[in-house]
């Protein structure tokens, strides 16, 4: 390909009501930018499947105010590629150019050099028309494949969501994999199935040895490695680049206020950014830890928000 791509990517997101200021939050730890509406711009590259919100990638190879012009840059360009498909991305409600989206994949398809694949293509080629400027590139979706998660052998009524597994690590690591992370009270292990899923360097302690086993056993179900240690917060003795704290509460839990501080000035102690969660507004006594809390939200289970989760992002 002869071509010169542009250092920009056009991305789309989709949430729940209840889930906007989680999705914000996400977006602003990944991308460094906070998104007004559910299209963004974004020179950065960041695998969809990595967030909950997330749904496509269309790096820009070639921009334009006519379609025409598309099949011309096209043929012009001598484009070629093996299995490949060429597909429409709607990229908000009331697009009308969806409706004509096969047609209009089909006149660009004729025109790429090589043999089309609709089932399992190599390369898929994305055209998408938004704010009167029509856009061509590759395409990357959201495969979902980290929802089998949901199917892991071991659960509490009281765990994570997996959503908000997968948002609590991109806020922990900002999309770099090569920061160390830790979940020091990591229960069944929701938070690792996540993060072995998209690449972080993470590993978990859980102080009961059941529920330690718990989380081996579903890490080991689905592949990824048992990295868990039963044990106490207090005894970890390397340091990581951020902690996931998701504070212990419910029946399994016979946690109290001076564990739950325990607990937050251990993580403070063994890393240098903390993610805490809990069920409770403890923005107080994070405060008198000598916690700074440089973002924040509250995220409901369900639009009817019978129960909430609080994040805190902390220095």
């Amino acid at each position: 390909m002869s071509y010169t791509e542009y250092n920009e990517y056009i991305y789309n997101v989709n949430y729940q009501v209840y889930e906007k200021d989680l999705c914000v939050l996400e977006i602003k730890s990944l991308f460094n930018c906070s998104i007004q509406d559910k299209v963004f711009f974004s020179n950065k590259e960041v695998n969809p499947y990595i967030s909950p919100f997330l749904k496509n990638r269309l790096k820009i190879i070639y921009k334009t105010s006519c379609f025409l012009d598309i099949l011309e840059f096209v043929e012009n360009e001598k484009i070629t590629a093996q299995d490949f498909m060429v597909k429409y991305l709607e990229l908000f409600t009331g697009d009308n150019n969806a409706k004509k989206g096969k047609e209009i994949s089909k006149k660009i398809g004729l025109r790429i050099t090589g043999f089309p694949c609709f089932s399992n293509p190599k390369t898929i080629f994305g055209v998408t028309f938004y704010k009167g400027i029509w856009y061509f590139g590759t395409l990357v979706s959201n495969n979902s494949k980290w929802k089998e998660h949901n199917s892991k052998p071991y659960s509490y009524s009281s765990s994570l969501g997996i959503n908000i597994a997968k948002v609590l690590l991109n806020i922990a690591g900002n999309g770099d994999f090569s920061k160390k992370i830790i979940d020091p009270c990591c229960g069944v292990g929701t938070v690792l199935l996540e993060g072995f899923f998209a690449g972080y360097d993470i590993i978990g302690w859980e102080l009961k040895s059941k529920v330690a086993d718990n989380a081996r056993g579903n890490l080991l179900y689905f592949n990824y490695p048992p990295k868990v240690t039963t044990g106490d917060i207090k005894d970890i003795d390397e340091t990581f680049d951020a902690s996931i704290v998701d504070l212990p509460y419910g029946n399994f839990s016979n946690t109290t206020e001076d564990n739950e501080m325990k607990i937050i000035r251990n993580a403070k102690r063994i890393s240098k950014k903390l993610v805490l969660v809990s069920s409770e507004n403890i923005t107080n006594e994070i405060v008198k830890e000598n916690l700074k809390i440089i973002d924040y939200c509250k995220v409901s289970k369900k639009e009817t928000k019978s129960f909430n989760r609080y994040i805190w992002v902390c220095q």
